[in-house]
Protein backbone atom coordinates (compact mmCIF):
# COMPACT_ATOMS: atom_id res chain seq x y z
CA UNK A 1 0.00 0.00 0.00
CA UNK A 2 1.18 3.07 -1.17
CA UNK A 3 0.07 5.24 2.17
CA UNK A 4 2.66 2.55 4.01
CA UNK A 5 5.65 3.66 2.08
CA UNK A 6 6.12 6.87 3.89
CA UNK A 7 8.52 4.90 6.38
CA UNK A 8 11.13 7.33 8.38
CA UNK A 9 8.75 8.93 10.71
CA UNK A 10 6.64 6.37 11.29
CA UNK A 11 9.12 4.10 13.21
CA UNK A 12 10.67 7.00 15.14
CA UNK A 13 6.96 7.66 16.51
CA UNK A 14 6.10 4.02 17.50
CA UNK A 15 7.08 4.92 21.23
CA UNK A 16 3.96 6.56 22.16
CA UNK A 17 3.14 5.32 25.50
CA UNK A 18 1.05 7.73 27.15
CA UNK A 19 0.67 10.64 25.14
CA UNK A 20 -2.26 12.90 25.56
CA UNK A 21 -5.53 11.78 25.43
CA UNK A 22 -9.09 13.29 25.16
CA UNK A 23 -9.62 13.15 28.74
CA UNK A 24 -5.87 14.25 29.48
CA UNK A 25 -4.83 10.61 30.37
CA UNK A 26 -1.53 9.80 30.91
CA UNK A 27 1.07 7.50 31.39
CA UNK A 28 1.44 6.13 34.76
CA UNK A 29 5.19 6.73 36.41
CA UNK A 30 5.41 3.30 37.77
CA UNK A 31 6.16 1.71 34.97
CA UNK A 32 8.08 4.55 33.63
CA UNK A 33 6.05 6.58 31.59
CA UNK A 34 4.52 10.40 31.97
CA UNK A 35 2.66 10.90 35.43
CA UNK A 36 -0.74 12.61 35.43
CA UNK A 37 0.54 15.80 36.44
CA UNK A 38 3.32 16.17 33.91
CA UNK A 39 0.30 16.20 31.38
CA UNK A 40 -2.35 17.37 33.29
CA UNK A 41 -2.18 20.71 31.71
CA UNK A 42 -2.44 19.47 27.83
CA UNK A 43 -1.06 23.43 27.06
CA UNK A 44 2.56 24.17 25.59
CA UNK A 45 4.84 24.92 28.47
CA UNK A 46 7.50 27.34 28.43
CA UNK A 47 11.01 26.32 27.05
CA UNK A 48 14.10 26.36 29.64
CA UNK A 49 16.25 29.43 28.74
CA UNK A 50 18.51 29.02 25.21
CA UNK A 51 22.27 29.81 26.03
CA UNK A 52 22.91 33.07 24.42
CA UNK A 53 26.02 31.50 22.22
CA UNK A 54 23.71 28.77 21.01
CA UNK A 55 20.86 32.19 19.50
CA UNK A 56 24.25 33.96 18.67
CA UNK A 57 25.84 30.96 16.38
CA UNK A 58 22.20 30.41 15.11
CA UNK A 59 21.63 34.27 13.91
CA UNK A 60 25.03 34.24 12.29
CA UNK A 61 24.44 31.33 10.26
CA UNK A 62 20.91 32.71 8.68
CA UNK A 63 22.54 32.20 5.51
CA UNK A 64 24.34 29.13 5.90
CA UNK A 65 21.81 25.94 5.94
CA UNK A 66 24.72 23.79 7.78
CA UNK A 67 25.55 25.96 10.26
CA UNK A 68 22.03 26.70 11.46
CA UNK A 69 21.04 23.18 11.54
CA UNK A 70 24.40 22.17 13.28
CA UNK A 71 23.19 25.47 16.15
CA UNK A 72 19.86 23.86 16.42
CA UNK A 73 21.45 20.76 16.76
CA UNK A 74 23.05 22.02 19.90
CA UNK A 75 20.08 23.16 21.06
CA UNK A 76 18.09 20.36 21.05
CA UNK A 77 20.81 18.43 22.56
CA UNK A 78 20.81 20.64 25.38
CA UNK A 79 16.95 20.79 25.66
CA UNK A 80 17.02 17.09 25.84
CA UNK A 81 13.57 16.79 25.33
CA UNK A 82 10.09 17.86 24.19
CA UNK A 83 6.11 17.39 23.65
CA UNK A 84 5.40 16.50 20.37
CA UNK A 85 2.23 16.02 17.58
CA UNK A 86 2.33 13.71 14.36
CA UNK A 87 0.49 15.31 11.70
CA UNK A 88 -0.12 12.34 8.64
CA UNK A 89 -1.73 12.74 5.31
CA UNK A 90 -4.78 10.73 5.05
CA UNK A 91 -4.22 6.98 3.56
CA UNK A 92 -1.13 6.30 5.70
CA UNK A 93 -0.65 3.51 7.66
CA UNK A 94 0.42 5.86 10.80
CA UNK A 95 -2.41 8.22 12.05
CA UNK A 96 -2.23 11.62 13.60
CA UNK A 97 -1.36 11.71 17.27
CA UNK A 98 0.52 13.18 20.26
CA UNK A 99 3.32 12.32 22.82
CA UNK A 100 6.30 12.67 24.17
CA UNK A 101 10.30 12.41 22.98
CA UNK A 102 13.20 11.81 25.59
CA UNK A 103 16.59 11.81 24.24
CA UNK A 104 18.77 13.04 27.14
CA UNK A 105 19.87 9.89 28.12
CA UNK A 106 20.33 6.61 26.68
CA UNK A 107 18.25 4.94 24.77
CA UNK A 108 16.04 7.54 23.18
CA UNK A 109 12.40 7.38 23.90
CA UNK A 110 8.91 7.93 22.46
CA UNK A 111 5.26 7.91 23.30
CA UNK A 112 2.55 8.20 20.92
CA UNK A 113 -1.50 7.99 21.02
CA UNK A 114 -3.44 8.73 18.04
CA UNK A 115 -5.96 11.74 18.11
CA UNK A 116 -9.33 9.35 18.17
CA UNK A 117 -11.02 9.97 21.18
CA UNK A 118 -10.94 7.59 23.91
CA UNK A 119 -8.12 6.30 21.63
CA UNK A 120 -7.50 2.69 23.95
CA UNK A 121 -4.12 2.06 23.02
CA UNK A 122 -0.55 3.79 23.34
CA UNK A 123 2.50 2.51 21.77
CA UNK A 124 6.16 3.09 23.89
CA UNK A 125 9.71 3.05 21.66
CA UNK A 126 12.59 2.76 24.07
CA UNK A 127 16.23 2.53 21.67
CA UNK A 128 14.92 -0.49 19.61
CA UNK A 129 12.39 -2.47 21.34
CA UNK A 130 8.58 -1.19 20.96
CA UNK A 131 5.44 -1.88 23.42
CA UNK A 132 1.75 -1.97 23.28
CA UNK A 133 -0.90 -1.07 26.01
CA UNK A 134 -4.16 0.28 26.89
CA UNK A 135 -3.96 3.43 28.11
CA UNK A 136 -4.62 4.11 31.98
CA UNK A 137 -8.59 4.90 31.19
CA UNK A 138 -9.10 1.98 29.29
CA UNK A 139 -7.39 -0.23 31.36
CA UNK A 140 -9.36 0.85 34.55
CA UNK A 141 -12.68 0.64 32.44
CA UNK A 142 -11.74 -3.19 31.96
CA UNK A 143 -10.75 -3.42 35.88
CA UNK A 144 -7.12 -4.11 35.10
CA UNK A 145 -4.01 -2.67 35.90
CA UNK A 146 -2.05 -0.55 33.12
CA UNK A 147 0.71 -3.08 31.41
CA UNK A 148 2.60 -3.84 28.07
CA UNK A 149 3.22 -6.17 25.29
CA UNK A 150 6.51 -6.40 23.42
CA UNK A 151 5.92 -6.23 19.90
CA UNK A 152 7.64 -8.90 17.59
CA UNK A 153 10.71 -8.12 15.35
CA UNK A 154 8.52 -8.43 12.40
CA UNK A 155 7.13 -5.17 13.28
CA UNK A 156 10.24 -3.66 12.14
CA UNK A 157 9.44 -4.37 8.99
CA UNK A 158 6.42 -1.96 8.67
CA UNK A 159 7.38 2.15 8.27
CA UNK A 160 5.22 2.93 10.94
CA UNK A 161 7.89 1.71 13.46
CA UNK A 162 11.00 3.16 11.42
CA UNK A 163 8.87 6.34 11.24
CA UNK A 164 8.66 7.29 15.07
CA UNK A 165 12.01 6.44 15.44
CA UNK A 166 13.20 9.38 13.59
CA UNK A 167 10.75 11.34 15.84
CA UNK A 168 12.73 10.30 18.98
CA UNK A 169 15.90 12.09 18.98
CA UNK A 170 15.99 15.44 16.52
CA UNK A 171 19.50 16.08 17.76
CA UNK A 172 20.12 13.26 15.20
CA UNK A 173 17.64 14.27 12.35
CA UNK A 174 19.69 17.39 12.56
CA UNK A 175 23.08 16.15 12.36
CA UNK A 176 22.06 13.72 9.40
CA UNK A 177 21.03 17.19 7.59
CA UNK A 178 24.29 18.59 8.08
CA UNK A 179 25.64 16.02 5.52
CA UNK A 180 23.12 16.37 3.09
CA UNK A 181 22.46 18.23 -0.18
CA UNK A 182 21.53 21.40 1.81
CA UNK A 183 19.25 24.74 1.10
CA UNK A 184 17.37 27.37 2.92
CA UNK A 185 13.96 27.90 1.79
CA UNK A 186 13.15 30.78 3.49
CA UNK A 187 11.46 32.79 6.46
CA UNK A 188 7.82 31.14 7.24
CA UNK A 189 5.32 31.62 9.84
CA UNK A 190 4.34 29.13 12.21
CA UNK A 191 1.65 29.15 15.05
CA UNK A 192 2.20 32.97 14.73
CA UNK A 193 5.99 32.75 15.40
CA UNK A 194 8.81 33.61 12.54
CA UNK A 195 10.74 31.04 11.46
CA UNK A 196 13.28 29.87 9.20
CA UNK A 197 12.62 27.11 6.64
CA UNK A 198 15.90 24.61 5.84
CA UNK A 199 15.73 21.43 3.49
CA UNK A 200 18.21 18.76 3.61
CA UNK A 201 18.12 15.69 0.55
CA UNK A 202 20.23 12.84 1.57
CA UNK A 203 20.06 8.74 0.83
CA UNK A 204 18.34 6.19 3.14
CA UNK A 205 21.76 4.55 4.00
CA UNK A 206 22.32 7.81 5.72
CA UNK A 207 18.54 8.41 6.73
CA UNK A 208 19.02 4.71 8.62
CA UNK A 209 22.05 5.20 10.27
CA UNK A 210 20.80 8.47 12.33
CA UNK A 211 18.30 6.18 13.88
CA UNK A 212 19.11 5.49 17.47
CA UNK A 213 19.91 2.38 18.52
CA UNK A 214 19.01 0.48 15.20
CA UNK A 215 20.75 -3.15 15.70
CA UNK A 216 22.27 -4.78 13.02
CA UNK A 217 19.50 -7.74 13.35
CA UNK A 218 17.18 -4.46 13.09
CA UNK A 219 18.90 -2.43 10.04
CA UNK A 220 17.94 -3.92 6.81
CA UNK A 221 14.45 -4.23 7.43
CA UNK A 222 14.23 -1.33 8.04
CA UNK A 223 16.37 0.18 5.12
CA UNK A 224 14.00 -2.03 2.70
CA UNK A 225 11.05 -0.10 4.46
CA UNK A 226 12.55 3.07 4.17
CA UNK A 227 12.93 2.12 0.25
CA UNK A 228 9.60 1.41 -0.15
CA UNK A 229 9.58 5.33 -0.14
CA UNK A 230 12.62 6.07 -2.23
CA UNK A 231 16.52 6.02 -2.97
CA UNK A 232 16.25 9.52 -1.46
CA UNK A 233 14.46 11.11 1.44
CA UNK A 234 14.23 14.65 1.78
CA UNK A 235 14.37 16.47 5.54
CA UNK A 236 12.77 19.55 6.09
CA UNK A 237 13.17 21.70 9.01
CA UNK A 238 11.63 25.21 10.60
CA UNK A 239 13.92 27.01 13.44
CA UNK A 240 12.61 29.66 15.49
CA UNK A 241 14.83 32.84 16.64
CA UNK A 242 16.19 30.28 19.66
CA UNK A 243 17.30 28.20 16.74
CA UNK A 244 15.10 25.46 18.42
CA UNK A 245 13.79 22.63 16.19
CA UNK A 246 9.71 23.53 15.96
CA UNK A 247 9.14 21.13 13.20
CA UNK A 248 10.26 18.62 11.04
CA UNK A 249 9.11 16.82 8.02
CA UNK A 250 10.36 13.88 6.02
CA UNK A 251 9.66 12.07 2.56
CA UNK A 252 10.83 9.78 -0.12
CA UNK A 253 11.44 10.80 -3.63
CA UNK A 254 8.86 8.07 -4.66
CA UNK A 255 6.25 9.81 -2.63
CA UNK A 256 6.48 13.68 -2.89
CA UNK A 257 5.80 16.06 -0.51
CA UNK A 258 1.98 15.34 -0.64
CA UNK A 259 2.74 12.17 0.87
CA UNK A 260 4.94 13.79 3.75
CA UNK A 261 4.61 12.53 7.84
CA UNK A 262 5.73 16.13 9.85
CA UNK A 263 6.26 16.27 13.45
CA UNK A 264 5.72 19.78 14.98
CA UNK A 265 8.35 19.98 18.66
CA UNK A 266 6.48 21.95 22.07
CA UNK A 267 7.91 22.56 25.08
CA UNK A 268 11.14 21.74 24.80
CA UNK A 269 12.79 20.38 28.08
CA UNK A 270 9.99 19.36 29.78
CA UNK A 271 9.33 15.85 28.73
CA UNK A 272 9.18 13.51 31.49
CA UNK A 273 11.67 10.39 31.18
CA UNK A 274 10.46 7.16 29.83
CA UNK A 275 11.71 3.71 30.04
CA UNK A 276 11.29 0.25 28.96
CA UNK A 277 8.54 -1.51 31.13
CA UNK A 278 9.65 -3.69 34.06
CA UNK A 279 9.45 -7.50 33.81
CA UNK A 280 6.27 -7.50 36.15
CA UNK A 281 4.54 -5.13 33.71
CA UNK A 282 5.03 -7.59 30.72
CA UNK A 283 2.03 -9.50 29.60
CA UNK A 284 1.19 -11.75 26.43
CA UNK A 285 -0.71 -10.33 23.70
CA UNK A 286 -3.33 -12.25 24.12
CA UNK A 287 -4.34 -10.24 26.99
CA UNK A 288 -4.19 -6.76 24.90
CA UNK A 289 -6.84 -8.13 22.57
CA UNK A 290 -9.97 -6.86 24.01
CA UNK A 291 -8.60 -3.57 24.04
CA UNK A 292 -8.04 -3.51 20.25
CA UNK A 293 -10.89 -2.42 17.87
CA UNK A 294 -11.26 -5.14 15.13
CA UNK A 295 -12.60 -2.41 12.91
CA UNK A 296 -9.40 -0.70 12.80
CA UNK A 297 -6.93 -3.64 13.16
CA UNK A 298 -4.84 -2.95 10.43
CA UNK A 299 -4.35 0.62 10.94
CA UNK A 300 -1.38 1.97 13.15
CA UNK A 301 0.02 -0.09 15.22
CA UNK A 302 -3.15 -2.25 15.29
CA UNK A 303 -3.73 -6.28 15.55
CA UNK A 304 -1.06 -6.85 13.13
CA UNK A 305 1.66 -5.74 16.11
CA UNK A 306 0.67 -8.47 18.86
Amino acid sequence: MRGARSAVLTVALAVLAGGLTACGSAGSGSDGGPSAAATASGGTVASPAVTSGAVAAGKAAATDPKAALAASAEVMRKAGSARYALSVPEGLEAEPGTGFANWATGPAAIEYLTDTPNAPIRVRVVGNEAYMGPTEQAAAGAGEQVFWVKTPFLMWRRPFYPQLAMAMDPVNQLTLATTGRLSAVGTESLDGAEVTHYRAVTDVAAVVGAIPDLTEEHRPHVEAALKKGGETYTLDFWLNAEQELRRFREFGANDGEARAVTVTYSAPGTAPTMTAPTRDNLRTSSDLNRFLPPSRATTGPGREAV
